[in-house]
């Protein structure tokens, strides 16, 4: 017969999930936003927020994979500025919008698998390969489009489905983009918690040499990551070309802060082993709350990004407090 205290059954059994505390920030931060603005408050405002956000959120959220492996990609935002080029100058030469798409993720695919490759054979951190490659893709990309923007204007393109959802033609009550971006989230969860793949990534993060000696194929695996990470980053171009309509030579080049922010934010430590897909989306919304949120409140909007990297720094500070605590009482 167990002796094991009901008590101690039931604080088991409601074990809050480890998103909640930073979702109890981005609450009061709303609140704080929106007792001193209440129309930031207002749905239609709120909404516009999240879907502006909500691609640079979809690659934190992949971005995930990379951190709980213990690496770093510098190179996402050239990916996504170059697959959306890719994807924008081939609907411009008259290939089906549909194929374009497929065309501009399997480019976004092919650069992280590169950055993988790269990293294996010559074995340096993503991070130094990436410093490299994040140049490359970005000259490739000023180069395909002669330093201009890539703008589809033919109206077989720009009446396309495609782009009607995506840049608000098609009135929903909640846009599209975001609808797409849960989904995909919902995916990148159950790939990194629930499936062997997963486990594999955590635990080369935690422990790099035992992971090799259990038999993990750790190198087989950092390729994986990395093209997915370009596959999410080609996603990511595509979904910003069909939202704006255009793509310009600087699309990306600012993503690097509020992407790895977002991550950091929402529970992911730069160490390794661990991660939070869904606490990447609500650290993605916080940056989002803080860069709009100034602007409101009437701010000048620079303010922003002093104020997210401090957010930063708070966050790993908090993280390495814990990880000592937990050290200790061991």
């Amino acid at each position: 017969m167990s002796t094991t205290p009901s008590g101690a059954k039931s604080r088991k059994r409601f074990k809050l999930p480890e998103e909640t505390s930073v979702l109890i920030a981005l609450i009061v931060l709303i609140g704080i936003v929106g007792a001193l603005r209440p129309t930031f408050l207002k749905p239609v405002n709120l909404l516009n927020l999240a879907a502006s956000y909500a691609i640079a959120a979809l690659i934190a959220g992949c971005i995930v994979f990379l951190l709980s492996m213990g690496e770093i990609d510098l190179s996402f935002g050239w990916i996504l500025n170059l697959s959306a080029v890719v994807a924008g100058l081939s609907m411009i030469a008259g290939i089906p919008v549909w194929i374009a798409i497929v065309l501009g993720i399997a480019a976004g695919t092919v650069m992280g698998a590169l950055n993988g490759l790269l990293t294996v054979f010559m074995r340096l951190p993503l991070i130094i390969v990436t410093l490299g490659t994040a140049s490359v893709f970005q000259g490739i990309s000023l180069i395909s489009n002669n330093s201009g923007s890539v703008v589809p204007t033919d109206k077989k393109i720009t009446e396309h489905i495609f782009f009607r959802a995506l840049g608000g033609s098609i009135d929903t009550p909640v846009p599209i983009i975001l609808i797409f971006v849960l989904l995909a989230f919902v995916v990148l969860h159950l790939t990194l918690h629930k499936t062997r793949f997963g486990y594999r990534i955590l635990a080369i993060g935690s422990n790099p040499e035992a992971a090799r000696l259990a038999g993990i194929p750790t190198k087989k695996i950092k390729i994986q990551v990395c093209a997915l990470m370009g596959a999410v980053s080609g996603v990511g171009g595509v979904l910003f070309l069909g939202f704006r309509g255009a793509v310009d030579p600087s699309t990306g080049g600012q993503m690097l802060l509020p992407v790895v922010a977002a991550a950091i934010i929402g529970g992911t430590p730069l160490s390794g082993g661990a991660g939070t897909v869904w606490g990447s989306l609500i650290g993605a919304m916080i940056v989002g709350v803080i860069g709009v949120g100034v602007v409101f409140i009437g701010i000048d909007a620079v303010w922003g990004t002093l104020v997210t990297g401090l957010v930063i720094l708070f966050a790993i500070g908090v993280d390495q407090i814990v990880r000592v605590r937990k050290k200790r009482a061991i």
